[in-house]
């Protein structure tokens, strides 16, 4: 397994590609890097077979439509943020080319590529849908909005609830130390440097419910 990383701005998201021994790729989030995107599955010769969404905040989605054109990718995100990919979704900012998901998942294994065995956590508020992809035989999550490098997701936009991040941050947090987590926005950490940061919240009062 390999992992292609890029920080995209303006909004320094993380974008992954995950590839398997056969060539066969997911891209996790294109948010607004999708020409570097489309560009490294050219370069490198690999076949996407799905986009997955950590969540559907304009950020994160930016890149689906040109990303599923020029590839033929399927697009996946969890049921509770599929409105936010379509007609209802709220007013953004942004104008977001318009791309609905192909498949909608829960909780438990994704089976898009056999080789790659991520299991999706539904780790709601950040967002109601918001999921962490997990692959316990590698030792990553990838996190999305919920777990940064010195900080949290926020729980303030619509969608958002502080009591649920709290429990989402407590089930991230019983994953091996060891585990390194690749985020929606900054740098690469792991589980164990993060706990300090949680504790200091909780303490702080911003996260007053955290178990951690």
């Amino acid at each position: 397994m390999r992992i292609m990383q890029w920080r995209v701005p303006p909004y320094d998201n993380g974008s992954y590609i995950v590839v398997d021994d056969r060539r066969d790729a997911v891209l996790i989030d294109p948010a607004m890097g999708d020409r570097v995107t489309i560009d490294a599955v050219k370069e490198h010769g690999l076949h996407l077979v799905e986009i997955l969404n950590t969540h559907g905040h304009p950020d994160h989605i930016y890149g689906n439509a040109a990303v599923k054109e020029a590839t033929k990718a399927r697009l996946a995100i969890h049921r509770l943020d599929a409105y936010r990919l379509g007609p209802e979704r709220p007013p953004t900012p942004l104008p977001i080319p318009p791309c609905e998901a192909d498949d909608l998942f829960d909780e438990g294994a994704l089976t898009y590529v056999a080789d790659l065995k991520f299991t999706a956590l539904h780790t709601p508020g950040h967002t109601e849908g918001s999921t962490c992809f997990y692959l316990e035989s590698e030792n990553v999550l990838f996190s999305g909005d919920v777990i940064f490098r010195g900080s949290t997701g926020r729980w303030d936009l619509p969608g958002g609830d502080r009591e649920q991040m709290e429990r989402s941050l407590e089930r991230v947090m019983t994953l091996p130390p060891a585990t390194k987590v690749y985020p929606g926005h900054g740098a690469t950490t792991t589980i164990a440097d993060e706990i300090p940061t949680l504790r200091s919240l909780r303490e702080a009062g911003v996260l007053p419910g955290l178990r951690v």
